[in-house]
């Protein structure tokens, strides 16, 4: 019985590791899993030209190679996928998204003139900006699909500098990601300020810039509290505290450009020194310098997380280096590779998983899951080729060229125009995935924001 017990036991653990014996050969060959899933679910799996006997959710054992996938679901379009995996892999698919043959895109409310609009993280909320020289916002709250609803936002007069004969110019920023706060970004003559404002209470507005008294360049929230910040202030990192009024020292001196992961990890590029750029990050108040470039090619650097390691990207030029745990000693170069074109823009996903450079709605992706890249280029031109494209989730980017809002996976795979909408404007779907709002105009020429409904389930 003991000897039973232990030889079930080693073929469970050989079958969870992918093993199985090839009857043809009487070899016993090491495979791998696909985990399958769609939104929306239950759609029929057929793996290579084999229709499976379940539907989404689901998972299969698979040969080592290449396969191809596809999921059909009624009245949506077919999705497919091909593929190639290594023995012991896992492989997820499951962010296939599920396209109606038919969407439905209809006009939520009209606007006379829209200059920006800045979707929340939660996927909750949508600030629209009317117009720049007006301290006015409009908050559309999206949380009830079927009853948007839309109040003003109007910045107190005595929150901002006044400057008789200059005119005013506001632009927003960002949310927090708790998305209660905002921040918006005054220019009047030769004065440029932050503002935070509350959503639930514009009277709760601070002036970030005067009542610290800094000089700020560029700004980020930490955390949720709206009142701590990270900001680049006559070249310095610093950490600011609108709360109690403080003001850290600089954790690096001499930086042309920083972002911020989460609440307190940053990655910059400094000012050329010296005909010389160096990149590096901060973790836990500590700063490490990554790498040094000539300063002949523009620098742009992204952070992001995954699986508990950090991870740093540098593109310059037409290459990206990637760094595993650059703010440790043992700092790994874990790849470089060429981009398809020189590289405008540079960010990570969502997740931490992808990160993808490039110009314009042209760009190449790379997964730090499968290190697998992949050049894609969209149709259509965009306004600003220095902006990145959106990711929308996960796995699915966005881009407006050409006024078509098209979405496409990481890869460049199963791309599909979902409407007409305004060139360089965000998008955003609500937070239960079903609706994609934007920005277009209705055949009168007025500006409106719409929502393309993502599901036939009403």
């Amino acid at each position: 019985m003991t000897t039973a017990v232990v030889l079930i036991s080693t073929v469970c653990i050989f079958l969870v590791l992918g093993y199985r014996l090839d009857f043809r050969s009487g070899d016993v060959e090491q495979g791998a899993l696909l985990q399958f899933r769609s939104f929306p679910s239950a759609a029929t799996i057929t793996l290579d030209r084999e229709t499976l006997s379940f539907v989404t959710p689901g998972k299969r054992g698979v040969d080592a190679g290449e396969h191809t996938v596809t999921m059909k679901l009624d009245g949506y379009k077919t999705w497919e996928k091909t593929f190639t995996v290594k023995a012991s892999e896992l492989r997820w698919l499951n962010y296939a998204r599920m396209i109606p043959e038919t969407i439905r895109t209809s006009a939520v409310k009209e606007f006379p003139t829209v200059v920006d609009a800045l979707p929340s993280p939660d996927k909750k909320w949508l600030l629209i900006q009317p117009a720049a020289d007006k301290a006015e916002f409009t908050l559309v709250d999206i949380r009830d699909e079927d009853k948007p609803a839309f109040s003003q936002l109007i910045l107190p007069v005595a929150s901002y500098t006044q400057k008789e004969g200059h005119p005013h110019q506001f632009s927003l920023v960002e949310w927090d990601f708790g998305a209660r706060y905002a921040l918006v970004k005054h220019v009047v003559g030769d004065v440029t300020e932050y503002l935070r404002i509350d959503r639930t209470d514009m009277d709760n507005t601070v002036n970030i810039s005067s009542k610290l008294g800094v000089n700020i360049s560029d700004i980020h929230f930490s955390g949720t509290s709206g009142s701590v910040f990270y900001a680049l202030e006559n070249g310095s990192i610093r950490r600011l505290d609108s709360g109690v009024g403080t003001i850290s020292q600089p954790l690096v001196k001499d930086v042309a450009t920083f972002d911020l992961y989460k609440t307190s990890t940053i990655s910059y590029v400094k000012k050329p020194i010296d005909n010389k750029v160096g990149v590096g990050v901060v973790v836990d108040g500590k700063a490490s310098r990554v790498a040094t470039y000539d300063s002949t090619v523009p620098v742009q650097a992204d952070m992001s997380e995954y699986f508990n390691d950090y991870y740093l990207a540098i593109g310059r030029g037409t290459s990206v280096q990637i760094y595993k745990n650059p703010e440790s000693s043992e700092r790994k170069k874990l790849v470089s590779f060429a981009t398809s074109s020189a590289i405008s823009w540079l960010r990570f996903s969502n997740s931490g998983r992808f990160v993808t450079s490039g110009t314009g709605s042209q760009f190449t992706n790379f997964d730090l899951e499968t290190s697998e890249k992949n050049d894609v280029n969209l149709p259509g031109n965009v306004p600003n080729p220095a902006k990145p494209l959106q990711w929308i989730d996960d796995y699915y980017l966005a881009s407006t060229g050409d006024n078509d809002l098209r979405i496409t996976e990481f890869d460049g795979a199963n791309q599909h125009v979902i409407t007409s909408a305004l060139a360089g404007f965000p998008v955003t779907l609500n937070d239960n995935g079903k609706l994609l709002y934007s920005l277009g105009k209705t055949q009168t020429g007025v500006m409106v924001l719409q929502a393309s409904r993502m599901t036939i389930d009403k």
